[in-house]
């Protein structure tokens, strides 16, 4: 089975197509705060919004969305079986859906708040950067709910 026939079976089944939209549905908003598209008083679109910033905030969205679906399809298919190895791939797709825009924030908490100079003109490339690292956490999570493991 090809990855879209993968991913086709699963969110055929509706449990995996509300925690698509319930994943969507939190992240989406949060990202867009957390970016500056959104102004939070009014929750109106920034003006001064950049078109390619909005962008590319959609697709990571869409991918943790997606990304957190088939995660959730291999726990449940792990914890039916006795196989405990798919979790353990999955799991590691979560730590590649950061907010490459929103690094301030996490920056500030972990006292490098000063390195937020450097990367704010970085964002594009960090958000294209993440994007590439969702799609590749697919593949290998779309790999492993379908019973074939990559890994050696």
């Amino acid at each position: 089975m090809n990855q879209f026939n993968i991913l086709s079976s699963i969110f055929a089944q509706t449990r995996y197509r509300v925690a698509f939209l319930l994943l969507l549905l939190f992240f989406l908003p949060i990202l867009a705060i957390t970016s500056d598209i959104t102004v939070l008083p009014q929750f109106v679109l920034n003006p001064i919004a950049d078109p390619l910033k909005i962008l590319l905030m959609g697709i990571i969205s869409l991918l943790i969305a997606i990304n957190g679906s088939v995660i959730f399809h291999n726990y449940e298919r792990a914890a039916a079986s006795s196989k405990k190895t798919t979790v353990l791939g999955t799991v590691g797709a979560l730590f590649t859906t950061t907010c490459p825009v929103c690094q301030p924030i996490w920056l500030v908490w972990l006292g490098f708040g000063s390195a937020t100079a450097f990367l704010v003109e970085l964002s594009n490339y960090l958000a294209v950067l993440s994007i590439g690292l969702l799609v590749i956490s697919l593949n290998y999570s779309l790999k492993s709910a379908s019973g074939r493991c990559e890994v050696k």
